[in-house]
């Protein structure tokens, strides 16, 4: 038994937090390997984390500091591109893609496509250009709202981090039992495409061609993650609450014109950001409980 518990010894909330997604992963893959292609270097890259994170622990153990503690907090963060964009390779392992069911939600509230109208309705360059800056802030929202709570407001980087990585983990899992793939990936190809700006259309452009994957449509993970980020600012560093706000809003708004998300994506994004920052908060709490 004491063996055991050494195992565990020294990892962080946020240690354990990714441990329990890798596990999970792992598990599932394991389980539908006969309905997954190539699913050793997933396996591996999770044999790898295990590997990365105890390490860790010990070396924070013998060389404490706090550029070690930094790089640990930061570790999952830098991982949520990666666990983000496999989701595509498991998210029609049990159901097929929902789409049809999304796209038709949206055409019964409005009567027709949102996500294909409200481009074609403001086509305008410098409309466009607002829009793709407020979803190309998004890639750096993650890192900000982490690092600036880190910066002014340190004590509570640890519970900030844990709360930013569950949250991430559980629409990771979302999108892996409900397969949406949005709008962009689920009509015509010929039809999906967004009017030009002048330099951030290209920047999303270019992220999405490096880390964008049919999967995690609804609810939308910008949406929620955003709301999240305002609630952590909201609480613990007020000052970049207050300029975070307009890109959000612009945020949610962008979702629907670069055809990424379906209407009802955005409102199931912020219908369900408070209710998995609970979830998060409950997990953080009980797990310090048992520290």
């Amino acid at each position: 038994m004491k063996a055991g518990c050494n195992i565990f010894k020294g990892l962080t909330l946020i240690d354990k937090a990714t441990l329990l997604y890798a596990s999970f992963t792992f598990l599932f893959i394991v389980f539908f390997s006969w309905k997954l292609d190539n699913i050793f270097p997933h396996l591996a890259f999770r044999m790898g984390v295990f590997i990365v994170v105890f390490l860790l622990a010990r070396l924070s153990e013998k060389y404490p500091s706090e550029l070690m503690k930094l790089f640990r907090g930061f570790l999952p963060i830098w991982l949520l591109s990666y666990w983000y964009g496999e989701t595509a390779y498991m998210n029609t392992v049990i159901f097929d893609k929902f789409d049809p069911l999304i796209s038709q939600l949206d055409e019964r509230i409005f009567g027709f496509q949102p996500s294909m109208m409200f481009s074609a309705a403001f086509p305008q360059a410098w409309f466009s250009e607002v829009i793709h800056f407020g979803y190309f802030s998004y890639y750096f929202l993650t890192v900000f709202t982490c690092l600036l709570i880190y910066l002014f407001n340190r004590k509570y980087f640890e519970y900030t981090v844990f709360i930013v990585s569950a949250s991430f983990f559980i629409y990771y899992l979302i999108f892996i039992f409900f397969p949406v793939v949005g709008p962009q990936y689920y009509f015509p190809a010929d039809s999906v495409g967004v009017p030009s700006g002048y330099l951030f259309d290209k920047g999303v452009k270019m992220a999405q061609q490096m880390g964008e994957a049919p999967t995690g449509a609804f609810p939308s993970s910008h949406v929620g993650m955003s709301i999240i980020f305002l609630i952590l600012l909201f609480k613990y560093y007020r000052k970049a609450f207050f300029i975070t706000i307009p890109l959000t809003i612009i945020l949610c708004f962008a979702t629907v014109y670069i055809k990424a998300h379906y209407f009802v994506d955005v409102i199931a994004g912020l219908i369900s950001a408070p209710l998995i920052f609970l979830i998060s908060d409950k997990l953080f709490r009980m797990q310090k409980k048992n520290e």
